[in-house]
């Protein structure tokens, strides 16, 4: 009952993900629960060690110390708890070794996922469908959408390139024809710049010689684009843009942060009142923190938070690249759940050259159960070791 229950809650995590911060949090904290129960209960199936814990481990040290010597330790000290997130890669590896559940898991996000860009486009365009009107999805935001996006995108290509038959392809082909228009109406340039790169490394990895071919087609859509898309595309090379001026400007302060604080930092609280002693006064924009995964660590870990973070992308691409070499055979979900799992990952830190997303616990999540799924299915894909799937009552 208690190996049930646990691999019932992670479809409903699975289920959670396209949505809010509430049903997600409810969702992680359930199946977390569960899963370590039944990691512990006498006979029952033990947790395997992953890449990830280690620098999970470092990488949660870390925070506490840049919280220890914080500027403001209380309101610091409540932002450790995002570190947790990282042990949803193991829990949905556990669960994900059962190919079976693995299947369900996909099955439930992508049908959960389209109802949710089906209303969020519906809202879209009952608000007037048009900049600066964007798509917020259930989570509010439309740069935490479009990072949704990014991964559920990654997800969708993998499995029409090597998603196991026809049906798959198919499915996965309509929801990706359903998702385009909502990553696009967020207007957000770093979820569609993580979007090509996470495509580019599905593509790298199965047919590499067609990277010029698509991106031929990336250049020619940016010119056809509609005028408000197009304008909003071709503003990433306009130095003189408000936006990217704010962003320089904001990324300017963080630096100066990391040159009062450098081996710790100014601490993990809102950096919106450092903000106001540290910005530009050409700044008119407000923040809570500096839209640069780097910067904000350096900022508010030092030097300490940047060896952390370094060890930290290591351990993801270790295991979201388990057996990366090993051949992808068509027609396998376990091949379409290696490619996503890389191709995600990969446009999740490209998005946060741009974004604090790695502070973002929605996306956060996301790109751990996204992971942990690919790391399953590498394991799987050679013999790496016992990891016998465990038999569950129907």
């Amino acid at each position: 009952m208690l190996s049930r229950a646990a691999g019932l809650s992670f479809l409903l995590l699975a289920t959670a993900l396209p949505w809010s911060i509430a049903p997600i949090s409810i969702a992680v904290v359930l199946c977390g629960v569960l899963t370590v129960a039944e990691w512990w209960r006498p006979g029952g199936e033990r947790w395997l060690p992953t890449p990830i814990d280690l620098p999970a481990l470092a990488w949660l040290s870390a925070l506490i110390l840049a919280t220890v010597f914080s500027l403001d330790p209380a309101q610091s000290a409540p932002r450790i708890k995002k570190a947790f997130l990282l042990a949803m890669i193991p829990v949905a590896a556990f669960h994900a070794r059962d190919a079976r559940l693995a299947r369900a898991a996909v099955v439930a996000l992508l049908v959960s996922a389209a109802v949710a860009a089906a209303y969020a486009l519906l809202r879209f365009a009952h608000e007037g469908g048009t900049f600066p009107v964007r798509v917020r999805g259930m989570v509010g935001h439309p740069l935490t959408y479009g990072g949704q996006a990014t991964l559920l995108a990654s997800l969708a290509i993998a499995l029409v390139v090597r998603g196991p038959g026809r049906r798959w392809t198919v499915a996965a082909g309509a929801f990706l024809l359903l998702l385009t228009p909502a990553l696009l109406g967020t207007y957000t340039r770093s979820a569609w710049i993580a979007t090509i790169v996470a495509g580019c490394v599905i593509l790298a990895r199965v047919k590499a010689r067609l990277l010029p071919l698509a991106g031929a087609v990336v250049v020619l859509a940016l010119f056809l684009a509609p005028g408000s898309y197009r304008e909003r595309a071709f503003s990433v090379f306009q130095p003189r843009s408000i936006w990217n001026v704010e962003r320089l400007l904001l990324w300017d302060a963080g630096l100066r942060m990391f040159r009062d604080h450098p081996i710790t930092g100014v601490g993990l609280q809102d950096l919106h009142p450092l903000l106001e002693r540290y910005r530009s006064r050409d700044a008119h924009e407000q923040h809570g923190h500096l839209h640069n995964v780097v910067i904000q660590v350096a900022a508010t870990m030092g030097i300490v938070g940047l060896a952390a973070l370094v060890w930290l992308w290591i351990g993801l691409y270790r295991t979201a690249g388990q057996r990366w070499r090993a051949p992808l055979p068509r027609g396998d979900l376990d091949s379409a759940l290696r490619l996503a799992a890389v191709a995600a990952l990969s446009g999740f830190l490209v998005a946060g050259l741009f974004e604090w997303n790695l502070g973002d616990e929605e996306l956060l999540a996301f790109l751990c159960f996204l992971v942990g799924m690919g790391y399953a299915a590498g394991r799987r894909a050679g013999s790496i070791g016992a990891w016998p799937a465990a038999p569950r009552s129907s």
